[in-house]
């Protein structure tokens, strides 16, 4: 079963991971950095509190979908996997500037989960904000097949 995507910053992640692929940069601090601040935020998408992922992310996401329209879509993508089992992070990609983004430091950490209905590679892109944290920009999933 392939799980709807979020539409939300679909096509920014799709060409931020696209963007990352081709760099060689490596930053393992903010990687590591990114990574943490990944894990609340995804424990709210685990219990379906989307209106506090849509709060706590970054001002360039919540420019991009109002609240209600991130709430229906990111419900679309979780509802049909059913319960998380398991989570584990399979990489992370650190890039400066990468095109079509806004200028600035992201992160994509990728999660291989598996829930009660499939199995998914979650991509949560991190962008680095001004007073050195690190919130969302994407969010994006796609089905896992044979790892």
């Amino acid at each position: 079963m392939t799980p709807p995507l979020c539409r939300v910053a679909r096509a920014f992640a799709l060409l931020c991971l696209g963007a990352l692929a081709a760099c060689a940069e490596r930053d393992p601090n903010a990687e590591r950095a990114a990574q943490e601040a990944a894990a609340p935020w995804l424990a709210a998408m685990d219990a379906g509190d989307y209106a506090r992922c849509w709060n706590t992310a970054a001002p360039w996401f919540r420019e991009q979908v109002s609240a209600g329209g991130w709430a229906e879509r990111a419900a679309e993508t979780r509802a049909p996997l059913g319960a998380l089992e398991t989570r584990r992070l399979s990489k992370t990609t650190f890039a400066t500037n990468p095109l079509g983004a806004p200028d600035g430091r992201y992160v994509i950490v990728v999660y291989a989960s598996d829930w009660a209905k499939g199995r998914i590679h979650e991509q949560l892109a991190m962008q680095e904000q001004p007073d050195g944290g690190w919130l969302p920009v994407g969010y994006f999933v796609r089905q896992r097949r044979g790892d």
